[in-house]
């Protein structure tokens, strides 16, 4: 075919940030979706075919076309749906299209591999002739057709049939044989059927709902069914049995015929909660997540595509999953921060939920015991629906919480970290055979090391952060950069013997609870402890099967997990949790503190926590004692729209870095003016903060300050710093510059 296709370049660069038009050669077959490589400037770069047309587009002055040189893999089609989601996503997110690509479709990265393949037939009477006329020709030929999947890797072929290249070459050109570039990983494990480790699963029958339950999930379907589709909040209480409600509407979305992805904020809730659905669901069910292999996800995908699975559960990325008949996507824990991509683009999964269903009256849910403001806010003023499940399923009683006033226990003389009504409670389940959680949001053993004698502080060379002693290997890292070296026993500024170790984390705990309880097992789970599910799951099975009676962690221990053995939860220090340099402090101090009480009473017997802080007066601790999110919603919703923060503004955070610091001031000063060149008249609402130093001034070696922008509509907003971005790039400060643009960061 001729004619012209307009590509979309496969370059993470600002200045490229748009498509190209290209000639289509005779000799290639294109459609929409494919990738190819195309001329760009001096190289060769690949692309993705956006639009074809028989005829040359209309440009100024008279352009001259260059040729697609090939096609990359023609098997290998982005649905249209993933390929506008990008650009919606690219748009929304201001970050190049580019990179937007490689997040709705993963598999454009790697090395490209050339394959051959063979476009006759060995009963064709032409090739049965070249037995005898060409026997060479003859032996490619029969490899090819005898290829599983329908041809070779050009090496492999010359291997195996003795060829030379240039056999190859005259077989092209006579149209024997076809040349095509893909992009494949290999497999981790041949059985790709599910990522779950130690499944041993018995298919179970539709489970039972509550009454409770059943209203709530009724409710849900009366609202798809009248919104044709839509959004809906389903705000359960800890222990309320939300993931009953899921699977049975899961079940009725199978039994319509959708499909269905399934959200947990963490890699390492996957298996937990797949196991769950695979008793259920089967093979129907399939796992995606960044820790596993490009190979292995491919080959999901591929059984995606062909319907062999048709409920996707994984973190955030699944929710790109291409299943073709899209009618539900779940958010489980949809506060979590998790869901919200660090790097470009930097979207939230549940902007990309809403997106993907608005065209297909799909149904997004989200679920949660302690939802976003931003979500509870959109549901009181109605613009998504609201689901409560306001008792424990059983009518199991909500944990009774204790807040212990840290000031008054260091006034009777107790200067640990447990108070005494913490140990006494731990004695007390340790002798019933019971079970304890003890959560602490920070990990290592200490939080910095300090000199006394002349107040030098441990400092990571490459961040603007103090290190943290790990007491395991005996040191000091950086939690941003992995930075670490040996502790020191005298001073490196004057040589002094004077040092303390101040502060507290996981490690500690572990260690003055097995000084406190000795003999007793305790199992710690934090990112130190678990590099991979593998270990991760082995904590848990272990503290599962009661063999060990006490469990430290961080908030990994506050997301999903269920033990019915668990009886008393301890927050070590909740203080730390709200005494932050963020507006969004509360509502997370309010989340993980429910969360993690949440762990405490979910079998038949009842449970406590224990919550030591030296502000015993703090709303968010008294309201999650109570569970009462209504009353610190209504509450933090004040104080928001008092300081005009979120949900009553929207704000745009451009990140500016550089090894030098005076180059990233100067550029920080150039983005901010570029944006307030862009203002009109009728812009004024919108507030430019900045430029200042970013919280961590100094990361990996890179100094770091930011400029802001703040205002009400989201669209005039992107607008703005669209433009004001454009402009700073025009400008001599951008040269070397690197920046990141966020839009409603999250920290």
């Amino acid at each position: 075919m001729s004619g012209y296709a307009e590509v979309l370049i496969d370059v993470a660069n600002r200045r490229l940030d748009q498509s190209f038009h290209y000639y289509v050669p005779d000799n290639l077959i294109i459609q929409v979706g494919m990738m190819v490589v195309v001329p760009l400037k001096h190289r060769k770069v690949r692309g993705l075919v956006v639009s074809i047309s028989p005829d040359p587009p209309e440009l100024d002055g008279e352009p001259r076309f260059r040729s697609i040189e090939a096609v990359l893999e023609e098997n290998c089609l982005i649905p249209q749906e993933l390929i506008e989601l990008a650009c919606w996503l690219s748009e929304t997110t201001i970050c190049p299209k580019a990179q937007a690509l490689h997040s709705v479709w993963p598999f454009l990265k790697g090395k490209g591999e050339t394959w051959m393949t063979s476009m006759v037939s060995m009963d064709d009477e032409d090739v049965k002739v070249l037995e005898l006329l060409d026997p060479d020709t003859f032996q490619v030929l029969k490899i090819l057709n005898r290829a599983r999947r329908g041809g070779l890797p050009e090496n492999v072929l010359l291997k195996r049939s003795g060829a030379k290249k240039e056999l190859l070459e005259d077989m092209l050109k006579q149209g024997w044989i076809k040349k095509e570039i893909r992009f494949s990983g290999k497999a981790s494990s041949p059985d790709m059927k599910n990522r779950v480790e130690n499944i041993g699963i018995e298919r179970k029958k539709n489970n039972t709902l509550s009454p409770a339950q059943e209203k709530a999930f009724q409710d849900i379907l009366t609202f798809r069914n009248k919104n044709d589709g839509g959004t809906v909040l389903i705000h359960g209480i800890t222990g309320s049995g939300k993931t009953q409600v899921y699977k049975e509407l899961v079940a009725k979305v199978l039994a319509e015929g959708g499909d269905v992805i399934l959200l947990v904020p963490e890699i390492s809730l996957t298996s937990q909660i797949s196991r769950i659905f695979l008793e259920q669901f089967g093979d129907m069910v399939g796992i995606i997540h960044s820790g596993i292999s490009s190979g292995d996800k491919l080959a999901i995908w591929e059984q995606i595509l062909q319907r062999n699975k048709r409920v996707i559960i994984g973190a955030r990325s699944a929710v790109f999953a291409p299943l073709s008949n899209l009618k539900l996507i779940i958010l489980d824990e949809e506060h979590d921060n998790a869901y919200k991509q660090d790097e470009n683009p930097k979207y939230h999964a549940r902007d990309v939920a809403r997106k993907r269903m608005e065209d297909r009256g799909g149904l997004v849910l989200l679920g949660s015991a302690t939802p976003s403001l931003e979500a509870y806010a959109a549901a009181q003023r109605d613009k998504i629906g609201l689901v409560s499940l306001e008792e424990r399923f059983n009518q199991r009683a909500l944990p009774v919480v204790n807040i212990v006033d840290m000031k008054q226990e260091l006034a009777s003389g107790n200067k640990t970290m447990f108070s005494m009504a913490l140990r006494n409670k731990l004695q007390d389940r340790i002798d019933n055979g019971e079970q304890s959680i003890l959560f602490l949001n920070r990990r290592g053993y200490s939080t910095f090391v300090f000199c006394r004698e002349c107040g030098y502080v441990a400092r990571c060379p490459h961040c603007d952060v103090s290190l943290t002693y790990h007491s395991h290997h005996q040191q000091l890292c950086c939690h941003y950069c992995n930075y670490q070296q040996d502790v020191f026993h005298r001073c490196p500024e004057c040589n002094s013997r004077f040092i303390r170790f101040f502060g507290q984390g996981t490690q500690k705990v572990e260690e003055e609870v097995s000084a406190l309880f000795p003999g007793v097992e305790v199992l710690r789970l934090d990112t130190d402890t678990t590099s991979g599910s593998r270990e991760y799951n082995t904590i848990l099975e272990r503290f599962r099967s009661g063999e060990v009676p006490i469990l430290v962690g961080t908030q990994m221990l506050a997301k999903g997990l269920d033990f019915p053995n668990v009886t008393l939860v301890g927050v070590i220090s909740a203080d730390q949790l709200f005494n932050m340099p963020d507006f969004r402090s509360r509502e997370r101090a309010f989340q993980l503190l429910t969360q993690v009480a949440g762990r405490a009473g979910r079998g038949a017997k009842g449970g406590e926590v224990v919550i030591q802080t030296y502000s015993p007066e703090e709303r968010s601790i008294l309201r999650s004692a109570k569970q009462d999110y209504a009353a610190f919603f209504w509450e933090e919703i004040a104080y928001r729209k008092q300081q005009n923060y979120p949900p009553f503004v929207h704000i745009i955070r451009i990140m500016i870095f550089h090894e030098k610091e005076d180059r990233v001031i100067k550029a920080a000063q150039a983005m901010a003016n570029g944006i307030r060149q862009v203002l009109t008249d009728q812009d004024q609402e919108y507030v430019i903060l900045g430029p200042a130093p970013a919280v961590l001034t100094r990361l990996k070696n890179e100094f770091r300050w930011q400029v802001s922008v703040k205002g009400k509509n989201p669209a005039v907003l992107r607008r703005i710093v669209h433009q004001g971005v454009r402009a700073f790039y025009l400008g001599t400060s951008s040269s070397g510059i690197n920046i990141s643009i966020e839009v409603n960061p999250l920290s």
